[in-house]
């Protein structure tokens, strides 16, 4: 093949290979490797972060040697970073609808214990476990009843009346809108302890005013609610003074008298503060101890300030309402929105099941008018 002959075949070789590319789309292809190489540079990258918070360990093979600590950092910084790997690994699973990732026991344990320390319903009340949306709870309305009788006699017999109560989850979301520059930071515990106590604030705010003051129908049902429901019996101020305490006191059942408390608002708590014995002595007593309720009369007295002013409730609250807890809470992170997309953020959901009802009204009673 002599050299003109050569280069009509190099010529033509060009020619092909063009034609090729121009077929298949090869630039494209090449565009996408690159995009790809770049994506693999970014990984490394937060692989990197997500094995310094996690000390070296591999969240997938040494899950259970992780502390709390690195658990619930790392979870949160494979949330913001759209980690699956690592979200999978972390997380107690997915809620299997648009609620996203479950989050992990110590991450949900540390939001619970912020919600306990911040309101009283739910240090005061019982907690129950839900498996289910909606829970039947038998109630006692009347118990056994004793007769004495004479040998060979026909015995008397009773029933003890049992009612049931509905215990209803229902769904409530929480969403913070963090800038770029705190998820940035997500890598520290600081930033992250600092996100679950907004969360925690703000839902026992809700949940607070919840298992207060709302209808039970789309929510679930508040103490007062049930109040005005005739469940919890109600006496009425006559003199707006220490007499009222007392007949409060009275009109509870002695069976529930030993685990009694007081509950009103702040503004409540100001008139009875000013109240006196015979003797002219302030009958308030201050608390025993920091992180201690006061006392009234010698039972413990909390705050609520979502309940009414001049309402004084007394009785045991762990008997008389239960709150249900429906399962895991979930978290979901998106940048989608139109606040978080103009701003720069990302919007951050917690979302949680609850429910509340009143269960045994009679270990209540409540003073109106005071």
């Amino acid at each position: 093949m002599n050299e003109e002959q050569k280069k009509e075949m190099e010529n033509l070789a060009g020619d092909m290979a063009k034609k090729i590319v121009a077929g298949l789309g090869l630039e494209k292809i090449a565009d996408l490797s690159d995009k790809v190489e770049k994506l693999m540079a970014k990984d490394t990258v937060v692989d990197a972060k997500m094995a310094k918070i996690l000390g070296g360990k591999d969240y997938s093979k040494d899950a259970d040697k992780l502390t709390k600590e690195e658990k619930i950092v790392g979870f949160f910084h494979a949330l913001v970073t759209n980690n699956e790997p690592a979200l999978k690994a972390l997380s107690e699973g997915t809620t299997g609808d648009a609620s996203g990732y479950l989050l992990p026991e110590d991450f949900k344990a540390e939001i619970i214990r912020e919600l306990q320390d911040i309101v009283v319903m739910r240090q005061l009340c019982r907690i129950v476990p839900m498996k289910r949306n909606t829970m039947v709870i038998p109630s006692m309305t009347s118990s056994v009843q004793v007769y004495w009788t004479a040998e060979n006699a026909t015995k008397t017999t009773t029933t003890a009346v049992f009612a049931q109560k509905s215990l209803t989850a229902y769904k409530m979301a929480a969403i913070l809108y963090a800038s770029d520059e705190l998820i940035e930071d997500s890598t520290e515990f600081d930033i992250v302890n600092l996100i679950t106590s907004l969360f925690a604030e703000a839902i026992a705010q809700q949940e607070e005013y919840a298992f207060t003051r709302v209808n039970g129908t789309t929510q679930p049902t508040g103490l007062d609610t049930a109040r005005s429901a005739s469940t919890i019996a109600t006496i009425t101020a006559v003199g707006q003074d220490f007499d009222d305490i007392i007949n409060l006191e009275y009109a509870l059942p002695a069976k529930y008298s030993a685990n009694a408390v007081f509950m009103c608002n702040r503004a409540t708590v100001k008139e009875l503060r000013k109240l006196k014995d015979g003797n002219q002595r302030y009958i308030w007593g201050e608390p025993v101890a920091v992180g201690q309720p006061s006392t009234l009369h010698g039972y413990p007295l909390y705050q609520n300030q979502w309940l009414p002013n001049g309402h004084i409730y007394f009785g045991d609250f762990k008997r008389a309402y239960w709150i249900g807890d429906r399962g895991q809470m979930a978290v979901k992170v998106t940048n989608d929105s139109e606040t978080a997309f103009t701003k720069d953020q990302t919007a951050i959901r917690v979302v949680e099941r609850i429910g509340g009802a009143v269960v045994q009204g009679s270990a209540l009673k409540v003073l109106t008018g005071f």
